[in-house]
């Protein structure tokens, strides 16, 4: 590793909010600059938030951002001997590459700066077009390349996806150049997998240099970014590991890394929601409790996001609730110290009887979207925001009533498979040492309870089997033949892959939720509610 004291700075921005994001960037800088630090590299598009989508296209915003960088290249007069890399957009000046029919104006772009002067500016060269990724829609490619040198050390930049092109033979040219540190400043949001694939992609590029890789941490929707910056040396051992938090990290680091902790996936959902909230001024949550797995686990993360005080669980008992979906109701709310109430729905559901004539999947929905109203209701009345309590398992096969339990406004769980709700369940309890949720709703089979003796495995497969088939599906993008022919029972296989794209229209109607998996429902998987593909 070349002799500079590096600092990887992780930030958790809100898009557009210019006035907090420099106080935090200008906080981190006075930081770094009494740690003795050469330079401290920021995360893609610290300054504007990231993503940015079509508020790219809007000149004003950019141009406010602007005005804020040289707010702080004039402030960083007071930091002698500090570089710094800080993400941006910038309005662009070439124009769009006629390879490009967008309303693009701006760049994706790191400036270079130190002692009150601009150094040089770097535009993010290859734009991804994928999963959650619109850059190629958002921004103007760049070209440039920008190689400059901090406390004797020749450094380059490359922005996020610019490593990731495993084709490129950029990281031997900077090589090369004679370049020894190579900074990338990422928004890279969490996904199970991501912590190993990042390391990969980064060693692969590096070709010998050593490579700072610096991440935004925090959610932004239904991204969260999970920081894990990193700094390797030319060996391409790691010598700083990031946590995932906001901070300045610079100290030596050899922790391990975890490539699929549910300790881990457990914290990215409560940041999920947490964020969430606050990025949009909310405080409150509301949720129905009915004593099953799901809703508990997201009382959980609730109650760690937002502090017990700030969670109110609705129990809202039908005819066909047995008495220990109640009784598992009430021990969660008091093991989480949580408010809870209990409304019963069987007057209003008689009244509905009364009035219409109800087919037998109409009577089950109907007490679904009864406690949907009050949900509703309280959250109107008391300014709580209504979670949604589906899996992904549900969420793919359209194992929910619309405007019922699939109303709401967050989804905390929405990308995690039931199979692995369990298991979150189980490391909760063991974080908390106790089991803060009722080991019954853990171990009892599934059930709406909307008729007597339901299950969910009336309608479905054995959830093990259900999720195999799943991720085949969504996430290997394999066709029901292909899945088939991997030894899966064909008349599965078509009855699932058949309810999947019968519920893209449940999808693309459903509250956003945390991405934790490689292809997430929403941004990350956009298919035609019409199509008559024969498989997809």
């Amino acid at each position: 590793m070349p002799e500079i004291k590096v600092g990887l700075a992780q930030t958790n921005p809100v898009v557009g909010d210019y006035e907090n994001n420099a106080a935090v960037i200008h906080s981190v800088m006075a930081q770094a600059h009494s740690e003795g630090l050469d330079l401290i590299v920021f995360g893609e598009l610290a300054l504007n938030g990231y993503p940015l989508g079509d508020l790219s296209y809007r000149k004003d915003v950019i141009e406010t951002g602007e005005r804020t960088l040289e707010d702080l290249i004039a402030k960083s007069a007071a930091f002698p001997a500090l570089t710094i890399v800080l993400g941006h957009a910038a309005l662009s000046a070439a124009g769009r590459p006629g390879i490009q029919s967008s309303d693009a104006i701006a760049t994706n772009s790191a400036s270079v700066f130190s002692e009150g002067k601009l150094i040089g500016r770097y535009d993010k060269q290859r734009l991804p077009n994928y999963d959650v990724f619109d850059d190629w829609r958002n921004f103007v490619p760049g070209s440039n390349e920008l190689i400059f040198e901090v406390a004797g050390t020749k450094c380059a930049i490359a922005i996020c996806e610019d490593i990731w092109d495993q084709d490129s033979a950029r990281g031997e040219k900077l090589k090369g150049l004679g370049v020894e540190l190579v900074i990338v400043p990422n928004g890279s949001p969490y996904t199970r997998e991501k912590s190993v694939q990042r390391r990969a992609a980064a060693k692969a590029f590096a070709q010998g240099i050593s490579l700072a890789y610096v991440n935004l941490a925090g959610g932004q929707d239904e991204l969260v970014f999970d920081g894990d910056s990193f700094l390797l040396d030319s060996t391409g051992k790691e010598i700083v590991t990031a946590g995932l938090n906001p901070g300045l990290y610079s100290k030596f680091n050899t922790a391990e890394i975890e490539g699929d902790s549910y300790v881990q996936l457990f914290d990215v959902l409560v940041i999920g929601l947490r964020d969430y909230l606050q990025k949009t001024g909310q405080r409150k949550v509301v949720l129905g409790l009915s004593g099953g797995i799901d809703s508990a686990l997201c009382a959980a993360i609730a109650k760690e996001a937002v502090g017990s005080e700030n969670v109110t669980g609705v129990l809202l008992p039908s005819r066909y609730s047995s008495d220990h979906s109640l009784s598992d109701a009430r021990q969660l709310a008091q093991n989480l110290g949580i408010d809870h109430r209990t409304i019963e729905i069987d007057a209003a559901h008689k009244a509905f009887e009364s009035s219409l004539a109800l087919s037998d999947l109409a009577q089950e929905n109907i007490q679904a979207r009864i406690r949907a109203v009050i949900l509703m209701g309280i959250s109107n009345s008391e300014g709580h925001l209504l979670v949604s309590t589906g899996n992904k398992s549900e969420v793919a096969v359209g194992y929910s009533t619309m405007y019922g339990d699939a109303a709401g406004g967050f989804a905390p769980i929405k990308d995690v498979y039931k199979t692995d709700v369990w298991k979150l369940a189980e490391t909760y309890n063991q974080i908390r040492g106790f089991d803060a949720i009722p080991s019954n709703s853990i171990t009892k089979p599934p059930s709406a309870e909307l008729r007597p003796g339901q299950l969910d495995q009336d309608l479905l497969p054995d959830y093990e089997l259900l999720d195999s088939i799943l991720a085949l599906l969504i996430e290997g993008r394999h066709t029901a033949s292909e899945i088939v022919a991997q030894g899966f029972d064909a008349q599965t296989v078509a009855k699932i892959d058949g309810m999947v794209r019968a519920s893209e229209w449940k999808r693309s109607q459903g509250a956003i939720g945390t991405k934790t998996t490689s292809i997430a429902f929403g941004r990350g998987r956009r298919v035609p509610l019409t199509t008559r593909f024969g498989e997809l």
